[in-house]
């Protein structure tokens, strides 16, 4: 009963931290998952839940496995926590950024080693210390945490928000992996060489690493389209992504992506190094410069590559300006704020840019929008205006949606579901994230809706439906969207 409580604790103490953040997904979970076009910006909207949904799971499994441990034997005991720990420390310190690695390290070995140097132990009281102090460490490394920010590739979770960037120092697609079973017994050379391990990893997460990582994802795709003209034609492809980010130094890092897209039916065939970017602290913001994804008012506006520099400043409120080009603008310039409270969050943005079509018209689009959790659901709202109008005169349109469920890509049986309502003058949006042909419209309102579950550990299906009609030509086009990717 002891042991039961005591993981209760441990586990009520973790969820209550790492929920918060889980419960911060954006309704507009189906933008990450992109017609085609390059969406890791949304990927990395719920990179920091994906963090601290990890970091939560293996500190779980680590006082589970302690907790769980054979009281007979104290010498075996001691034994269980240097290898439990000594493995959950090599698993854990690659998802913290540079600056906590040496916190996290130094916390872990003192509290093991306190545990080791015990003659007389209580094993049932160091039980009870052992998860007391990892549910404290967990809820003060999760509260505390500066992020790691979008490395290469996404990872679609309806997270994913993205997540930008603070420095990146882990692989956006990691994934669970089983912890072996601590051993009833270890030799006297392997418990040495594990202590030693132990007390000096904290020495070691000091250096820079030049490990070069590496994450992918092959998605396959087919688009069942109905409508007038262009609308009615099919599609489908296999798109294939490898990411790789490298340590510079303790403050940048690199960031590059492979894409390749292969047409089955109706879609691309190239291939590509589609980002390349830095990613480092400048002074008191985060500054990314080069090619990198950019998901503009979570979708509604653009959802894509962008070519330039983007600079974040945290705090209270976090504010990011950006100035750069895409495949459709120049000229473009972006200022946004956003603030995040425990249960909802606001957004407000300027978007100016001219278009790259040869007329080289400027406009200049405006947002306010927020999103508000409870539960396991999200709703949210967005108004967004434009300086250029339409034929009929309009240059306000909005966007409503709801979100329920809690998508994991490791986690099979993990699913979530979407429906979203649009209307949105020609103006409000550049190229939309969504997957139905509502960038092809003259402005368009109508509706969404979707499900992505997670078949197995990092192969997640998606369906969706898009009920749409073009604004000045009262068209209507519907899409059947399906996917199924696969993370590595």
């Amino acid at each position: 009963m002891k042991k039961i409580l005591i993981v209760l604790f441990f586990m009520a103490a973790v969820l209550d931290v790492s929920g918060t953040a889980l419960n911060k997904n954006a309704v507009y979970a189906s933008d990450a998952r992109g017609n085609g076009r390059a969406s890791s910006q949304q990927t990395m909207l719920g990179k920091q839940e994906t963090f601290k949904a990890e970091f939560a799971y293996e500190m779980a499994k680590l006082t589970a496995t302690v907790v769980s441990a054979p009281k007979a034997d104290a010498e075996n005991f001691k034994a269980t926590v240097a290898y439990a720990t000594a493995e959950a420390t090599a698993k854990v310190l690659p998802l913290l950024p540079g600056e906590q690695k040496t916190a996290f390290a130094y916390e872990m070995a003192k509290f093991t080693a306190r545990i080791m140097n015990d003659q007389n132990l209580d094993m049932e009281k160091a039980k009870a210390d052992f998860s007391y102090h990892m549910a404290q460490l967990t809820t003060r490394m999760i509260t505390n945490a500066d992020y790691p920010a979008q490395g290469a590739l996404l990872r679609n979770n309806a997270d994913i928000e993205l997540k930008p960037t603070n420095s990146v120092s882990v692989k956006e697609s990691v994934a669970i992996q089983n912890t072996s079973p601590a051993p009833n017994s270890v030799d006297p050379e392997t418990y040495s060489e594990l202590m030693e391990e132990l007390t000096h990893v904290g020495d070691r997460s000091n250096q820079p690493s030049n490990k070069v990582n590496m994450d992918g994802e092959i998605r396959y795709h087919y688009a069942f389209n109905s409508g007038a003209g262009r609308w009615d034609a099919n599609s489908s492809g296999i798109r294939a992504r490898l990411g790789f980010d490298t340590q510079i130094n303790e403050q940048w890092r690199a960031n590059a992506m492979l894409e390749g897209q292969k047409s089955l039916v109706d879609y691309n065939n190239k291939a590509e190094l589609s980002r390349f970017n830095v990613t480092g602290k400048l002074g008191s913001s985060t500054l990314q410069a080069g090619s990198f994804g950019y998901l503009m008012a979570e979708g509604n506006i653009y959802d894509s590559g962008f070519k330039g520099v983007r600079a974040v400043f945290e705090g209270p409120v976090k504010y990011t300006v950006s100035y750069g080009k895409n495949d459709d603008t120049k000229d473009t310039a972006i200022a946004t704020a956003r603030y995040d409270d425990f249960d909802y969050n606001l957004e407000a943005g300027i978007y100016h840019y001219r278009m790259d079509n040869g007329s080289l018209d400027e406009n200049t689009i405006w947002t306010l929008g927020g999103n508000y959790n409870f539960s396991n659901f999200s709703i949210g709202a967005m108004v967004l205006g434009s300086s250029l109008k339409d034929g009929g005169g309009h240059n306000t349109g909005y966007v409503m949606g709801l979100h329920y469920g809690d998508l994991k890509t490791w986690r099979p049986g993990t699913y979530d579901l979407f429906t979203k309502y649009y209307n949105q003058p020609q103006g409000t949006y550049i190229a939309h994230g969504m997957n139905g042909a509502g960038t092809q419209m003259q402005g368009f309102k109508g509706y969404g809706l979707g499900m992505h579950y997670t078949l197995a550990e990092n192969f997640v299906g998606g369906l969706e439906y898009y009920n749409l009609t073009d604004k000045m030509l009262g068209r209507q086009g519907d899409t059947w969207w399906s996917q199924v990717s696969y993370y590595f």
